[in-house]
């Protein structure tokens, strides 16, 4: 693969966080059973500033230049925070690679949250070998979550 196509997954850096916020709103307005609720790009901007303060691990996945994906971790809290790919390049292998980077961020395990309604993420997760843990309410937005885990024993 020619290194304009090579995908390259790091730590994300100041330059990259407008991208990150820009991925991060796309994927989640084409997600299934999105709706209304999803923040403005200005509120993911401001919330990306906010949860590095917090001590966000945030990388990135970067090909012919552009970012195209997103994985923030908790790793104190062994959550897996958030993980978006750009709908253009989903079912490329990205959520893939971002989740080794998760496993390898997180050897003993970790729990994620998504929304109940998205099929696709579901067929994912399982895929990638994660356990479905249960459902719930979303902190934030009160909609209803489906939470997985994975635990590498």
């Amino acid at each position: 693969m020619d290194e304009e196509h090579e995908l390259r997954v790091r730590p994300a850096a100041d330059a990259d966080l407008d991208a990150v916020a820009r991925v991060w709103r796309d994927s989640a307005v084409s997600m299934d059973g999105s709706g209304s609720e999803v923040p403005s790009w200005e509120a993911l901007r401001q919330r990306i500033d906010a949860e590095l303060r917090a001590g966000w691990d945030l990388h990135v996945a970067v090909r012919g230049g552009r970012v195209v994906a997103m994985l923030a971790l908790k790793p104190g809290d062994a959550t897996l925070d958030q993980i978006f790919v750009a709908p253009a390049e989903q079912g490329r292998g990205i959520g893939g690679a971002l989740l080794e980077v998760a496993r390898r961020a997180m050897p003993d395990g970790f729990t994620l949250r998504m929304a109940a309604s998205n099929d696709k993420a579901r067929r994912f997760y399982e895929k990638e070998g994660m356990t479905a843990l249960g459902e719930g309410d979303h902190p934030r937005t009160g909609i209803p979550v489906q939470f997985y885990g994975w635990n590498p024993r």
